[in-house]
């Protein structure tokens, strides 16, 4: 034990002998070992965004949508679209889905006396509202019998308000969408991005029925229909009574595929999990290149060593020091190098993680798990490269070593 301290003491004297030159040499790792841990926490901290993103859209959610198929460049329809005999059915003979809403989405100019802009508009039913949790801050929800009466009402976000009625209350007043007359009835509460960067609050909702006789036409399809199971433990009860209504509402046999598909609410946050994890996991390798570069320094900053010192360990062979001796002391200095750049580079990363927060309000968690991982990267870079110079250190001769100018 006392012979490992001697040899750790006598590292930090080396070190300590060419401070510039050894932090210059420590960059590489205190640079990479910090990179690995904003790039890991960041990755997190997008998990962790999208999660409870997700989680506010209910624990219950179901999405019902036509089976889509990618051939030459786009998505080809692989059976009969979902439409109002499918709604119908389910709202008729679901027991697990008490709410339940189709769902048409149109880009449409909004325009008003005021402002204009280009935005989404989407037709929806009244329980649109309880299914995704969309609250309002004025007005009301059109009801049911505004939906059966095609009623020409509609539902804004914020950013609509802001562009088509500066500074006003937009509450019964008229927007010409597409140049059909809608009455605002209802103002959605701000929500800000999403997790890809989209704006939840540029969005215009309406009846369904208006929609599809007003702007599309008399259509009679939908992009999906959404649903809320009875609650979270039910979740599977009502896919599985989704799937079977629906195959029978489209006569499929037995042995056929279904042509429709099914996501539920833990589908989608096991497959953002999954999309995270992967980004997360490719922006970890990609910091960790920096380290590799930071072992590429010291083992060039040891091998300088072991040239300048070549006299002192031809003194040490010639007077009973054997070569793991050598061997042992060089690696230790090594991978003191690296430790001391492991350690600066977590605190550099623990900051960095805090001043990312303050500048951009973006919620980046320093895990545990980053730390361990960058700092053990950085052990192993000192160990990897720094055992080439260390054995070349112990193979010299010691008579040529002492004869070295």
């Amino acid at each position: 034990m006392k012979q490992l301290l001697r040899i750790f003491k006598v590292a930090f004297q080396a070190i300590n002998k060419n401070r510039s030159r050894s932090l210059l040499t420590m960059l590489g790792i205190i640079i990479g070992v910090a990179a690995v841990i904003m790039t890991i926490s960041a990755g997190e901290g997008a998990s962790k965004q999208v999660r409870d993103e997700i989680s506010g859209l209910g624990s219950n959610l179901l999405m019902i949508r036509t089976k889509e198929e990618h051939r030459g460049g786009i998505n080809v329809r692989m059976g009969r679209p979902i439409d109002k005999k499918d709604l119908e059915i389910l709202q008729k003979s679901s027991v697990w889905m008490p709410k339940i809403s189709p769902l048409v989405g149109i880009g449409a100019q909004v325009i008003s006396d005021d402002g204009y802009i280009s935005t989404t508009v989407y037709g929806v039913s009244n329980q649109y509202f309880d299914i995704l949790s969309r609250e309002l801050v004025s007005g009301t929800v059109f009801t049911a019998e505004d939906v059966a009466s095609a009623k020409k009402i509609c539902v804004i976000g914020e950013t609509i308000r802001k562009e088509v009625f500066p500074g006003q209350d937009p509450i019964g007043r008229q927007v010409r969408i597409d140049k059909v007359p809608f009455t605002v009835v209802g103002l959605l509460k701000e929500e800000g991005e999403g997790t890809m960067g989209q704006d939840q609050d540029d969005i215009v909702i309406a009846p369904y029925t208006t929609i599809q006789n007003r702007l599309f036409g008399h259509r009679r399809g939908f992009n999906m229909i959404i649903a809320s199971a009875l609650s979270e433990d039910h979740i599977l009860d009502a896919e599985i009574e989704a799937t079977e209504l629906l195959r029978e509402s489209h006569r499929i046999l037995n042995r056929d595929e279904d042509d429709f598909e099914i996501t539920t609410q833990i589908e989608l946050q096991e497959i953002t999990g999954n999309v995270t994890g992967i980004l997360t996991l490719i922006l970890g390798a990609i910091a960790s290149i920096s380290l590799i570069v930071g072992g590429i320094g010291i083992m060039n900053i040891m091998l300088v060593y072991v040239t300048e010192r070549t006299r002192e360990i031809g003194t040490r062979l010639a007077i009973g020091a054997r070569e793991s001796d050598i061997l042992t002391q060089f690696l230790i200095e090594a991978i003191v190098l690296s430790l001391t750049g492991g350690v600066l580079g977590i605190i550099l990363g623990i900051v960095g993680n805090q001043i990312i927060y303050k500048v951009t309000e973006f919620y980046i968690p320093t895990v545990a798990y980053s730390i361990l991982i960058g700092f053990g990267f950085a052990v192993l870079v000192g160990v990897i490269f720094g055992y080439f110079p260390a054995r070349k250190a112990a193979k010299l001769n010691p008579i040529d070593a002492l004869r070295y100018e």
